[in-house]
């Protein structure tokens, strides 16, 4: 019962976003009363919240190849496996129509720190630790810039992500526009 309404739900965000998500629309899909749903999840965000965070999973150790590279390749095509993903659709729908939404933002800071330790930024502290990253490596930056690439290439230009475009992209963050 519970697994089936979680995937009513991000069937809903995907198509209609959060906004517009019904939770007695969710119940009724599922099979169930809209009593039951809200007796488990009595808000519309602890549903949302729940649905992703299991579709999530709990965050998987960060990849360990020993060489920063190799990281951030596995990475970037784990991003772009979830960009282009019924689950990542939903959270890219909601997050750009709705990200204004104090509920909206409020979720997607929870799914960001769901991560802890163990996401991306364990491949950064790594590097760091074997000296291949500078201690003041902007983190965050780096990986706005490698998402937001991506994000542009398939949302934006409608275009495939390649392994060449993914190794040229983290190329370019890694050693920038010139190379000695």
């Amino acid at each position: 019962m519970v697994r089936r309404v979680l995937e009513v739900v991000l069937e809903q965000l995907a198509a209609q976003g959060y906004e517009r998500l019904s939770v007695p629309e969710v119940a009724a899909r599922a099979g169930l009363n809209k009593t039951s749903v809200y007796r488990r999840w009595p808000t519309k965000g602890d549903l949302v919240r729940e649905a992703l965070g299991a579709s999530l999973g709990h965050a998987e150790e960060a990849v360990d190849t020993g060489d920063l590279r190799a990281d951030l390749l596995t990475l970037a095509r784990a991003a772009v496996a979830f960009v282009e993903s019924p689950l990542g659709l939903a959270v890219l729908r909601t997050l750009l129509a709705e990200g204004a939404n104090p509920e909206v933002k409020g979720l997607a800071a929870a799914m960001i720190q769901q991560q802890g330790s163990q996401g991306p930024g364990a491949i950064f502290e790594r590097a760091i630790a074997r000296g291949e990253l500078a201690r003041s490596t902007d983190v965050k930056l780096v990986l706005t810039t490698v998402a937001g690439a991506i994000m542009h290439r398939i949302l934006i230009e409608q275009s495939a992500v390649t392994e060449d475009f993914l190794m040229r992209l983290i190329d370019l963050v890694l050693f920038g526009m010139t190379r000695d």
